[in-house]
Protein backbone atom coordinates (compact mmCIF):
# COMPACT_ATOMS: atom_id res chain seq x y z
CA UNK A 1 0.00 0.00 0.00
CA UNK A 2 1.42 3.39 -1.02
CA UNK A 3 1.00 6.04 1.75
CA UNK A 4 -0.74 9.36 0.96
CA UNK A 5 1.94 12.08 0.63
CA UNK A 6 1.69 15.32 2.55
CA UNK A 7 1.21 18.55 0.57
CA UNK A 8 4.71 19.83 1.36
CA UNK A 9 6.14 16.63 -0.06
CA UNK A 10 4.51 16.98 -3.48
CA UNK A 11 7.38 18.91 -5.16
CA UNK A 12 9.88 16.36 -3.84
CA UNK A 13 7.65 13.50 -4.99
CA UNK A 14 7.33 15.13 -8.41
CA UNK A 15 11.11 15.27 -8.74
CA UNK A 16 11.36 11.63 -7.71
CA UNK A 17 8.67 10.71 -10.23
CA UNK A 18 10.55 12.47 -13.04
CA UNK A 19 13.81 10.71 -12.10
CA UNK A 20 12.13 7.32 -11.86
CA UNK A 21 10.41 7.82 -15.20
CA UNK A 22 13.73 8.77 -16.81
CA UNK A 23 15.39 5.58 -15.51
CA UNK A 24 12.45 3.29 -16.31
CA UNK A 25 12.69 1.14 -19.48
CA UNK A 26 10.17 2.35 -22.04
CA UNK A 27 7.70 0.20 -23.93
CA UNK A 28 8.00 0.01 -27.71
CA UNK A 29 4.48 1.59 -27.99
CA UNK A 30 2.33 3.96 -25.98
CA UNK A 31 1.32 2.17 -22.83
CA UNK A 32 -2.34 1.16 -22.84
CA UNK A 33 -4.18 1.67 -19.56
CA UNK A 34 -7.65 0.38 -18.83
CA UNK A 35 -9.39 2.72 -16.37
CA UNK A 36 -12.41 1.38 -14.43
CA UNK A 37 -14.61 3.50 -12.14
CA UNK A 38 -18.38 3.80 -11.67
CA UNK A 39 -18.18 7.55 -10.88
CA UNK A 40 -18.35 9.47 -14.22
CA UNK A 41 -16.56 12.57 -12.94
CA UNK A 42 -13.65 10.58 -11.49
CA UNK A 43 -13.50 8.48 -14.63
CA UNK A 44 -13.37 11.55 -16.90
CA UNK A 45 -10.83 13.32 -14.71
CA UNK A 46 -8.45 10.38 -14.60
CA UNK A 47 -8.98 9.69 -18.31
CA UNK A 48 -8.03 13.29 -19.19
CA UNK A 49 -4.96 13.26 -16.93
CA UNK A 50 -3.62 9.96 -18.24
CA UNK A 51 -4.03 11.04 -21.85
CA UNK A 52 -2.11 14.20 -21.02
CA UNK A 53 0.71 11.92 -19.85
CA UNK A 54 0.85 10.37 -23.34
CA UNK A 55 -0.88 7.10 -22.43
CA UNK A 56 -3.54 5.34 -24.49
CA UNK A 57 -6.55 5.17 -22.18
CA UNK A 58 -9.59 2.91 -22.37
CA UNK A 59 -12.45 3.54 -19.91
CA UNK A 60 -15.06 1.26 -18.40
CA UNK A 61 -17.81 2.12 -15.91
CA UNK A 62 -17.90 -1.31 -14.31
CA UNK A 63 -16.18 -4.68 -13.95
CA UNK A 64 -18.18 -6.56 -16.60
CA UNK A 65 -17.57 -3.85 -19.19
CA UNK A 66 -13.87 -3.92 -18.29
CA UNK A 67 -13.71 -7.69 -18.91
CA UNK A 68 -15.40 -7.22 -22.30
CA UNK A 69 -12.86 -4.57 -23.27
CA UNK A 70 -9.96 -6.78 -22.19
CA UNK A 71 -11.36 -9.65 -24.25
CA UNK A 72 -11.65 -7.37 -27.29
CA UNK A 73 -8.11 -6.02 -26.84
CA UNK A 74 -6.68 -9.59 -26.73
CA UNK A 75 -3.93 -9.05 -24.19
CA UNK A 76 -2.73 -5.63 -25.35
CA UNK A 77 -3.60 -3.88 -22.09
CA UNK A 78 -0.46 -2.91 -20.15
CA UNK A 79 -2.05 -1.75 -16.90
CA UNK A 80 -5.42 -1.99 -15.14
CA UNK A 81 -6.47 0.88 -12.84
CA UNK A 82 -9.72 0.10 -11.07
CA UNK A 83 -11.88 1.30 -8.20
CA UNK A 84 -12.66 -1.21 -5.48
CA UNK A 85 -16.28 -0.34 -4.67
CA UNK A 86 -18.50 -0.71 -7.77
CA UNK A 87 -22.13 -1.87 -7.90
CA UNK A 88 -22.02 -4.57 -10.61
CA UNK A 89 -18.62 -6.17 -9.87
CA UNK A 90 -16.26 -4.75 -7.28
CA UNK A 91 -12.56 -4.33 -7.99
CA UNK A 92 -11.54 -7.42 -6.04
CA UNK A 93 -13.78 -9.70 -8.14
CA UNK A 94 -12.49 -8.00 -11.27
CA UNK A 95 -8.95 -8.60 -10.06
CA UNK A 96 -9.72 -12.29 -9.50
CA UNK A 97 -11.16 -12.64 -13.00
CA UNK A 98 -8.19 -10.83 -14.57
CA UNK A 99 -5.69 -13.02 -12.72
CA UNK A 100 -7.12 -16.14 -14.38
CA UNK A 101 -6.41 -14.84 -17.89
CA UNK A 102 -3.52 -12.43 -17.29
CA UNK A 103 -1.60 -13.53 -14.20
CA UNK A 104 1.24 -10.99 -14.62
CA UNK A 105 -0.82 -7.92 -15.57
CA UNK A 106 -0.22 -5.16 -12.94
CA UNK A 107 -3.43 -3.96 -11.30
CA UNK A 108 -3.68 -0.73 -9.31
CA UNK A 109 -6.60 -0.53 -6.86
CA UNK A 110 -8.31 2.75 -5.89
CA UNK A 111 -10.58 3.34 -2.93
CA UNK A 112 -12.05 6.25 -1.01
CA UNK A 113 -13.15 4.16 1.97
CA UNK A 114 -11.46 2.37 4.82
CA UNK A 115 -12.00 -1.00 3.13
CA UNK A 116 -9.49 -2.84 5.24
CA UNK A 117 -10.86 -6.32 4.51
CA UNK A 118 -11.14 -5.62 0.77
CA UNK A 119 -7.64 -4.17 0.71
CA UNK A 120 -6.24 -7.30 2.40
CA UNK A 121 -8.13 -9.50 -0.07
CA UNK A 122 -6.76 -7.44 -2.96
CA UNK A 123 -3.23 -7.83 -1.72
CA UNK A 124 -3.79 -11.58 -1.46
CA UNK A 125 -4.76 -11.49 -5.15
CA UNK A 126 -1.39 -9.81 -5.84
CA UNK A 127 -2.61 -6.30 -6.59
CA UNK A 128 0.39 -4.23 -7.67
CA UNK A 129 -0.41 -1.23 -5.45
CA UNK A 130 -3.22 0.70 -3.71
CA UNK A 131 -4.18 4.37 -4.21
CA UNK A 132 -6.36 6.35 -1.83
CA UNK A 133 -8.94 8.81 -3.11
CA UNK A 134 -8.83 11.68 -3.72
CA UNK A 135 -6.07 10.64 -6.14
CA UNK A 136 -2.81 12.52 -5.94
CA UNK A 137 -1.51 12.79 -9.52
CA UNK A 138 2.11 12.70 -8.49
CA UNK A 139 1.49 9.53 -6.56
CA UNK A 140 -0.47 8.12 -9.49
CA UNK A 141 2.34 8.91 -11.92
CA UNK A 142 4.82 7.28 -9.60
CA UNK A 143 2.79 4.08 -9.26
CA UNK A 144 2.11 3.87 -13.02
CA UNK A 145 5.81 4.30 -13.85
CA UNK A 146 6.71 1.46 -11.50
CA UNK A 147 3.95 -0.76 -12.85
CA UNK A 148 5.02 -0.15 -16.46
CA UNK A 149 8.62 -0.81 -15.50
CA UNK A 150 7.42 -4.13 -14.13
CA UNK A 151 5.61 -4.83 -17.43
CA UNK A 152 8.73 -3.99 -19.39
CA UNK A 153 10.85 -6.24 -17.18
CA UNK A 154 8.37 -9.10 -17.66
CA UNK A 155 8.46 -8.68 -21.42
CA UNK A 156 12.24 -8.47 -21.54
CA UNK A 157 12.46 -11.58 -19.39
CA UNK A 158 10.03 -13.38 -21.69
CA UNK A 159 11.99 -12.31 -24.76
CA UNK A 160 15.22 -13.41 -23.15
CA UNK A 161 13.72 -16.75 -22.11
CA UNK A 162 12.31 -17.29 -25.61
CA UNK A 163 15.65 -16.41 -27.18
CA UNK A 164 17.49 -18.64 -24.73
CA UNK A 165 15.12 -21.54 -25.39
CA UNK A 166 15.64 -21.07 -29.11
CA UNK A 167 19.40 -21.04 -28.68
CA UNK A 168 19.22 -24.17 -26.54
CA UNK A 169 17.02 -25.84 -29.15
CA UNK A 170 19.43 -24.84 -31.93
CA UNK A 171 22.44 -26.06 -29.98
CA UNK A 172 20.66 -29.30 -29.08
CA UNK A 173 19.76 -29.88 -32.72
CA UNK A 174 23.36 -29.15 -33.75
CA UNK A 175 24.73 -31.49 -31.07
CA UNK A 176 22.33 -34.22 -32.19
CA UNK A 177 23.50 -33.80 -35.77
CA UNK A 178 27.13 -33.92 -34.68
CA UNK A 179 26.43 -36.98 -32.53
CA UNK A 180 24.77 -38.74 -35.46
CA UNK A 181 27.72 -37.84 -37.69
CA UNK A 182 30.15 -39.09 -35.01
CA UNK A 183 28.22 -42.35 -34.60
CA UNK A 184 28.21 -42.81 -38.36
CA UNK A 185 31.95 -42.16 -38.46
CA UNK A 186 32.46 -44.65 -35.64
CA UNK A 187 30.40 -47.25 -37.49
CA UNK A 188 32.40 -46.63 -40.66
CA UNK A 189 35.70 -46.81 -38.76
CA UNK A 190 34.57 -50.02 -37.06
CA UNK A 191 33.67 -51.56 -40.40
CA UNK A 192 37.03 -50.50 -41.85
CA UNK A 193 38.86 -51.96 -38.83
CA UNK A 194 36.93 -55.20 -39.24
CA UNK A 195 37.83 -55.35 -42.93
CA UNK A 196 41.48 -54.70 -42.08
CA UNK A 197 41.47 -57.47 -39.45
CA UNK A 198 39.81 -59.89 -41.84
CA UNK A 199 42.29 -59.00 -44.57
CA UNK A 200 45.30 -59.39 -42.27
CA UNK A 201 43.97 -62.68 -40.92
CA UNK A 202 43.22 -64.03 -44.40
CA UNK A 203 46.49 -62.95 -46.00
CA UNK A 204 48.52 -64.19 -43.02
CA UNK A 205 46.92 -67.61 -43.19
CA UNK A 206 47.36 -67.70 -46.97
CA UNK A 207 51.07 -66.94 -46.52
CA UNK A 208 51.42 -70.03 -44.37
CA UNK A 209 51.09 -72.51 -47.26
CA UNK A 210 53.85 -71.13 -49.53
CA UNK A 211 55.95 -70.36 -46.45
CA UNK A 212 55.78 -73.96 -45.29
CA UNK A 213 56.82 -75.00 -48.78
CA UNK A 214 59.82 -72.68 -48.64
CA UNK A 215 60.86 -74.01 -45.21
CA UNK A 216 60.53 -77.59 -46.42
CA UNK A 217 62.53 -76.86 -49.55
CA UNK A 218 65.28 -75.25 -47.48
CA UNK A 219 65.46 -78.29 -45.21
CA UNK A 220 65.81 -80.53 -48.27
CA UNK A 221 68.50 -78.33 -49.78
CA UNK A 222 70.50 -78.51 -46.55
CA UNK A 223 70.68 -82.32 -46.94
CA UNK A 224 72.12 -82.10 -50.48
CA UNK A 225 75.62 -81.45 -51.71
CA UNK A 226 75.62 -77.93 -53.10
CA UNK A 227 78.11 -76.28 -55.44
CA UNK A 228 80.84 -74.15 -53.92
CA UNK A 229 79.53 -70.74 -52.87
CA UNK A 230 75.90 -71.85 -52.72
CA UNK A 231 76.01 -71.99 -48.94
CA UNK A 232 75.97 -68.20 -48.69
CA UNK A 233 72.89 -67.96 -50.86
CA UNK A 234 71.25 -70.68 -48.81
CA UNK A 235 71.99 -68.72 -45.62
CA UNK A 236 70.47 -65.56 -47.11
CA UNK A 237 67.37 -67.53 -48.14
CA UNK A 238 67.05 -69.04 -44.65
CA UNK A 239 67.32 -65.59 -43.01
CA UNK A 240 64.68 -64.10 -45.31
CA UNK A 241 62.38 -67.05 -44.69
CA UNK A 242 62.73 -66.69 -40.93
CA UNK A 243 61.92 -62.96 -41.16
CA UNK A 244 58.87 -63.67 -43.30
CA UNK A 245 57.75 -66.33 -40.82
CA UNK A 246 58.07 -63.86 -37.92
CA UNK A 247 56.12 -61.25 -39.87
CA UNK A 248 53.26 -63.68 -40.53
CA UNK A 249 53.26 -64.77 -36.88
CA UNK A 250 53.20 -61.13 -35.69
CA UNK A 251 50.33 -60.30 -38.03
CA UNK A 252 48.31 -63.21 -36.68
CA UNK A 253 49.11 -62.16 -33.10
CA UNK A 254 47.98 -58.60 -33.86
CA UNK A 255 44.70 -59.85 -35.31
CA UNK A 256 44.13 -62.10 -32.29
CA UNK A 257 44.96 -59.22 -29.91
CA UNK A 258 42.40 -56.96 -31.60
CA UNK A 259 39.72 -59.64 -31.23
CA UNK A 260 40.58 -60.76 -27.69
CA UNK A 261 37.96 -60.58 -24.94
CA UNK A 262 38.70 -60.15 -21.21
CA UNK A 263 38.73 -63.41 -19.19
CA UNK A 264 38.62 -65.45 -22.41
CA UNK A 265 42.00 -67.12 -21.76
CA UNK A 266 42.55 -66.52 -18.04
CA UNK A 267 44.61 -69.08 -16.13
CA UNK A 268 46.32 -69.59 -12.77
CA UNK A 269 50.08 -69.22 -12.22
CA UNK A 270 52.64 -67.15 -10.32
CA UNK A 271 54.40 -63.95 -11.43
CA UNK A 272 57.79 -65.59 -10.91
CA UNK A 273 56.89 -68.52 -13.16
CA UNK A 274 55.78 -66.10 -15.87
CA UNK A 275 59.14 -64.30 -15.60
CA UNK A 276 61.04 -67.58 -15.81
CA UNK A 277 59.23 -68.45 -19.04
CA UNK A 278 60.16 -65.11 -20.57
CA UNK A 279 63.77 -65.45 -19.46
CA UNK A 280 64.00 -68.93 -21.00
CA UNK A 281 62.62 -67.65 -24.33
CA UNK A 282 64.98 -64.68 -24.72
CA UNK A 283 68.20 -65.53 -22.85
CA UNK A 284 69.86 -67.17 -25.86
CA UNK A 285 68.81 -64.29 -28.16
CA UNK A 286 70.32 -61.79 -25.72
CA UNK A 287 73.61 -63.74 -25.53
CA UNK A 288 73.83 -63.97 -29.32
CA UNK A 289 73.35 -60.20 -29.59
CA UNK A 290 75.92 -59.49 -26.86
CA UNK A 291 73.28 -57.86 -24.64
CA UNK A 292 73.11 -58.41 -20.88
CA UNK A 293 69.62 -59.59 -19.86
CA UNK A 294 68.61 -59.15 -16.23
CA UNK A 295 65.37 -60.33 -14.59
CA UNK A 296 63.80 -59.88 -11.18
CA UNK A 297 60.56 -60.87 -9.46
CA UNK A 298 59.68 -59.24 -6.15
CA UNK A 299 56.65 -61.45 -5.45
CA UNK A 300 56.57 -64.60 -3.30
CA UNK A 301 57.51 -67.62 -5.40
CA UNK A 302 54.37 -69.58 -4.52
CA UNK A 303 51.79 -66.76 -4.82
CA UNK A 304 49.35 -67.70 -7.56
CA UNK A 305 47.09 -65.24 -9.32
CA UNK A 306 44.26 -65.73 -11.76
CA UNK A 307 44.23 -63.65 -14.91
CA UNK A 308 45.43 -63.17 -18.52
CA UNK A 309 48.87 -64.78 -18.19
CA UNK A 310 49.00 -65.75 -21.89
CA UNK A 311 48.45 -62.13 -22.84
CA UNK A 312 51.10 -61.05 -20.34
CA UNK A 313 53.53 -63.46 -21.99
CA UNK A 314 52.77 -61.90 -25.37
CA UNK A 315 53.22 -58.38 -23.96
CA UNK A 316 56.48 -59.26 -22.21
CA UNK A 317 57.73 -61.08 -25.30
CA UNK A 318 56.99 -58.11 -27.58
CA UNK A 319 58.67 -55.66 -25.21
CA UNK A 320 61.77 -57.86 -24.80
CA UNK A 321 61.94 -58.56 -28.54
CA UNK A 322 61.68 -54.82 -29.20
CA UNK A 323 64.42 -54.02 -26.66
CA UNK A 324 66.82 -56.67 -27.99
CA UNK A 325 66.33 -55.56 -31.60
CA UNK A 326 66.87 -51.87 -30.99
CA UNK A 327 69.91 -52.10 -28.72
CA UNK A 328 73.50 -52.80 -29.71
CA UNK A 329 76.02 -55.24 -28.31
CA UNK A 330 77.18 -54.24 -24.84
CA UNK A 331 73.79 -52.81 -23.88
CA UNK A 332 71.80 -53.89 -20.84
CA UNK A 333 68.12 -54.94 -20.84
CA UNK A 334 66.14 -55.75 -17.68
CA UNK A 335 62.75 -57.39 -17.19
CA UNK A 336 60.94 -57.03 -13.88
CA UNK A 337 57.56 -58.40 -12.72
CA UNK A 338 55.79 -57.43 -9.49
CA UNK A 339 52.29 -56.97 -8.08
CA UNK A 340 50.53 -54.06 -6.43
CA UNK A 341 47.27 -54.07 -4.45
CA UNK A 342 44.16 -52.79 -6.20
CA UNK A 343 42.70 -50.42 -3.63
CA UNK A 344 41.53 -52.08 -0.41
CA UNK A 345 40.25 -55.21 -2.17
CA UNK A 346 42.47 -58.10 -1.10
CA UNK A 347 41.08 -60.37 -3.81
CA UNK A 348 42.34 -58.23 -6.68
CA UNK A 349 45.80 -57.01 -7.68
CA UNK A 350 47.65 -55.38 -10.52
CA UNK A 351 50.48 -57.36 -12.13
CA UNK A 352 53.11 -55.08 -13.62
CA UNK A 353 55.82 -55.95 -16.09
CA UNK A 354 58.62 -53.53 -16.87
CA UNK A 355 61.18 -53.85 -19.66
CA UNK A 356 63.99 -51.34 -19.44
CA UNK A 357 67.11 -50.69 -21.55
CA UNK A 358 69.97 -48.20 -21.64
CA UNK A 359 69.89 -47.65 -25.41
CA UNK A 360 69.44 -44.58 -27.55
CA UNK A 361 65.96 -43.68 -26.19
CA UNK A 362 62.92 -42.18 -27.90
CA UNK A 363 62.23 -38.45 -28.40
CA UNK A 364 59.10 -37.03 -26.75
CA UNK A 365 57.33 -36.20 -30.02
CA UNK A 366 57.65 -39.82 -31.22
CA UNK A 367 56.63 -41.64 -28.04
CA UNK A 368 53.00 -41.99 -29.17
CA UNK A 369 53.81 -42.72 -32.80
CA UNK A 370 55.73 -45.91 -32.10
CA UNK A 371 52.60 -47.67 -30.81
CA UNK A 372 50.96 -47.47 -34.24
CA UNK A 373 51.23 -50.58 -36.45
CA UNK A 374 54.12 -50.78 -38.94
CA UNK A 375 55.90 -47.76 -37.43
CA UNK A 376 59.61 -47.50 -36.68
CA UNK A 377 61.79 -44.56 -35.78
CA UNK A 378 64.44 -45.32 -38.39
CA UNK A 379 63.80 -45.01 -42.11
CA UNK A 380 63.44 -48.37 -43.82
CA UNK A 381 66.44 -47.63 -46.11
CA UNK A 382 68.84 -46.83 -43.26
CA UNK A 383 67.54 -48.70 -40.22
CA UNK A 384 69.79 -51.25 -38.56
CA UNK A 385 67.11 -53.42 -36.95
CA UNK A 386 65.00 -56.09 -38.63
CA UNK A 387 61.67 -55.34 -36.92
CA UNK A 388 58.36 -54.74 -38.67
CA UNK A 389 56.82 -52.15 -36.31
CA UNK A 390 54.09 -54.51 -35.03
CA UNK A 391 55.25 -55.50 -31.55
CA UNK A 392 54.38 -52.30 -29.70
CA UNK A 393 51.03 -52.11 -31.51
CA UNK A 394 50.28 -55.59 -30.13
CA UNK A 395 51.26 -54.43 -26.62
CA UNK A 396 49.01 -51.34 -26.80
CA UNK A 397 46.08 -53.35 -28.20
CA UNK A 398 46.27 -56.04 -25.50
CA UNK A 399 46.60 -53.50 -22.68
CA UNK A 400 43.55 -51.59 -23.91
CA UNK A 401 41.46 -54.71 -24.48
CA UNK A 402 42.23 -56.15 -21.03
CA UNK A 403 41.60 -52.94 -19.10
CA UNK A 404 45.26 -52.34 -18.31
CA UNK A 405 47.58 -49.38 -18.59
CA UNK A 406 50.75 -48.84 -20.59
CA UNK A 407 53.38 -46.21 -19.87
CA UNK A 408 56.65 -45.19 -21.47
CA UNK A 409 59.48 -43.22 -19.88
CA UNK A 410 62.32 -42.40 -22.23
CA UNK A 411 64.92 -39.76 -23.00
CA UNK A 412 67.31 -39.62 -25.96
CA UNK A 413 70.61 -41.39 -25.24
CA UNK A 414 69.36 -42.42 -21.77
CA UNK A 415 67.31 -45.50 -22.63
CA UNK A 416 63.64 -46.45 -22.40
CA UNK A 417 61.33 -48.05 -19.85
CA UNK A 418 58.02 -49.67 -20.88
CA UNK A 419 55.61 -50.66 -18.07
CA UNK A 420 52.33 -52.52 -18.53
CA UNK A 421 49.84 -53.13 -15.73
CA UNK A 422 47.02 -55.71 -15.99
CA UNK A 423 44.25 -56.63 -13.51
CA UNK A 424 44.46 -60.06 -11.84
CA UNK A 425 42.61 -61.86 -9.04
CA UNK A 426 43.69 -64.09 -6.17
CA UNK A 427 41.20 -66.74 -7.30
CA UNK A 428 38.80 -67.22 -10.20
CA UNK A 429 35.77 -64.92 -9.96
CA UNK A 430 32.64 -67.03 -9.62
CA UNK A 431 29.83 -65.97 -11.90
CA UNK A 432 26.50 -65.46 -10.06
CA UNK A 433 24.04 -68.27 -10.59
CA UNK A 434 20.90 -67.37 -12.55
Amino acid sequence: MTPQPAQDQIPERAAMTAAATAQTPTLSHKARILLVDDEPLVLKMLHTFLESQDYQVLSASGGYQALEIMQQQQGTIDLLLTDIRMPDMNGIRLLEAVRQEYPTLPVLLMTGYSDFELVVEGLKQHAFDLLMKPIDFNQLTWCISKALAFVMTQRLEKQYRTRLEQQVADQTRLLCQQLEALQESQRTASEIDELKRNFLSLISHEFRTPLNGMVGALQLLETLELPAGAGGYLSMLRTSTEQLNRLVQNLLTLVEAQAIRPTATDSMTTPCQALQQLEARFSSTARSAGIELESSCSDPVDRKLYGPWDSLQIIGGCLLDNALKFNQSGSRVSCRIWTEPQGHDQRHAQVLIEVKDNGKGIPDHLQEVIFKPFTQLEHYLTRRSTGFGIGLAIVRTLCDKLGGTLSLVSKPEEGSSFTCSLPFAAAPIQEPRP
